[in-house]
């Protein structure tokens, strides 16, 4: 009796969860969507899909969710794991990343190589969004595009070098005529009067 009496609370709790699940998932869905529409994703929507299995209800409750994105108007939804291009998933990480830091109070966020797989408009576009998180937490980025380089108030350069068969690698701080020329060897590969001024400009967009 008191196994039964467990089991059905169990599966009431279960219940529970997924009612609530149902909600949160469907709030979060609608604030990816906006948040990837934003970075240069105008046409996908994002779906967070509940499949609950109650023969199989773990300490985490019944549920397995499987998140999903129709990428283009008139297709349908499929899972992120088997349609979402590198630079389409970087750009929904970092809106579930957004939402999520909304809802903490972890004071540090690292984004490693967040960037990957997109440029230009996409690359702008994650770059206001990384600078409006900054704005309440400290954001620690790892990029390899100039518009995100840019946009830091602070520029490290990281570099690995072979010493005696093993690898160090070193960080270093870099000053402002420095990251200058940081931005402008990472935007064409050289150091010259025009990447200069390119890196100057994209300096000057930068939003204190």
């Amino acid at each position: 009796q008191q196994e039964q009496a467990a089991h059905e609370k169990m599966l009431a709790t279960a219940t529970a969860l997924h009612q609530s699940r149902q909600l949160g998932a469907k709030k979060l869905a609608q604030q990816v969507t906006k948040s990837i529409k934003q970075l240069a994703m105008e046409h996908a929507e994002f779906f967070i899909e509940l499949h609950s299995d109650y023969d199989k209800i773990s300490a985490n409750g019944a549920d397995n969710a499987i998140f999903t994105l129709q990428s283009n108007l008139g297709q349908s939804a499929q899972p992120l794991a088997k349609i979402a291009s590198g630079g389409e998933l970087s750009r929904i990480a970092l809106a579930i990343q957004v939402q999520a830091s909304n809802q903490t109070a972890i004071p540090t966020l690292i984004f490693d190589e967040i960037d990957t797989g997109i440029s230009g408009k996409a690359a702008g576009a994650v770059a206001e969004k990384l600078n409006g998180i900054s704005k309440n937490h400290q954001v620690l980025c790892i990029s390899h595009l100039p518009s995100i380089a840019a946009i830091a108030d602070y520029n490290y350069f990281i570099s690995k070098k072979v010493v005696e068969n093993r690898t160090n690698t070193n960080i270093r701080l870099l000053n402002e005529k420095e990251t200058l020329e940081e931005i402008a060897r990472i935007s064409s590969g050289e150091i010259n009067e025009a990447t200069i001024q390119y890196a100057m400009q994209l300096r000057n967009k930068k939003v204190s």
